[in-house]
């Protein structure tokens, strides 16, 4: 058992990029089935918990959000501030995702979207973009040891694949097919993602189903069009935080939250307390939700 634990323990990206995951499991003899032993293992106690540094857990609010949406507005001022650069406001905000993911785990959240990088950023400078992929692809490996080690599965929304490096699609196929067993919060990544892009591959989707004579275009719905989204196996988000200050939706998830309780937090993403998170969702249980009525 104890050759288990430290397989389980080591098998992180981190140390050795994503293959080390598989090479762990194949020496304890768990090829295929890894993630569903390592579950086993975490249910008879085995495993990190995701209280880190002997803090509490956190009272889990009831009727809490099952779904929160994040912008995470601030990196590149937050870096410019504090470190003197962009890319490093970044890093922090890598650093603050794998927080937020455990606060949210701990308060029951089924489903967190964040916004990493939308369609509109390919227009900054591209020595710029070119950087930012660069840290994305070395980030890649800490979230996704981080997230395997708690259980969460990670997918990547894309509207636009066309732009992507090929290796750092690579990267997030390779991650999302690692944590597909994980039976924890769902994480959804955001990246080279637009709003209305989502929707016009939707429509596109049904488009084509009714040319093939598959589906009566009288039959479309705004129930339909929302299974068509790249969120559509998850419920519409409960609640959307933007950090910096901004109040604005920048082509987020146009379609997903339109009724959405919204709250701004005038700080940069990476200065967000956990505090911050527990401020909004009591808010939220506060609101008396009309859905539009």
């Amino acid at each position: 058992m104890e050759t288990l634990r430290c397989c389980s323990r080591r098998a992180g990206y981190a140390s050795s990029g994503l293959r080390a995951v598989r090479a762990a499991l194949h020496a304890v003899g768990a090829a295929g089935g890894g993630w569903a032993l390592l579950a086993a293992l975490r249910a008879i106690g085995v495993g990190p918990s995701s209280h880190r540094d002997g803090a509490q857990p956190l009272a889990k609010p009831s009727p809490g959000p099952r779904h929160i949406a994040v912008i995470m507005d601030g990196n590149r001022r937050f870096g410019r501030s504090v470190h003197g650069d962009a890319l490093s406001g970044h890093r922090a905000g890598g650093e603050k995702l794998r927080e937020f993911l455990l606060w949210s785990a701990e308060l029951g959240v089924e489903v967190l979207t964040v916004f990493a990088f939308s369609t509109e950023n390919w227009k900054r400078d591209p020595d710029e973009v070119a950087a930012m992929m660069r840290l994305f692809l070395a980030e890649v490996p800490r979230l996704g040891d981080h997230a395997l080690r708690n259980n969460v599965r990670v997918r990547f929304l894309v509207s636009d694949a066309g732009p992507l490096p090929a290796d750092v699609r690579s990267t997030i196929a390779e991650l999302e097919e690692l944590s597909s067993s994980c039976t924890g919060l769902q994480l959804n990544v955001c990246l080279s993602y637009g709003g209305r892009g989502d929707v016009a591959h939707a429509c596109r989707e049904l488009a084509s189903q009714a040319v093939h004579g598959e589906l009566d275009p009288s039959c479309i719905d705004d129930a339909m069009v929302r299974r068509s989204l790249l969120t559509g196996n998850v419920p519409d988000p409960d609640i959307l935080i933007r950090t910096s200050g901004e109040r604005r939706l920048s082509n987020f998830l146009m379609f997903q939250l339109a009724y959405a309780e919204l709250f701004f937090l005038d700080k940069h993403w990476p200065e967000v307390t956990q505090q911050d998170l527990l401020d909004v969702v009591r808010q939220f249980q506060t609101r008396g939700r009309r859905f539009g009525t």
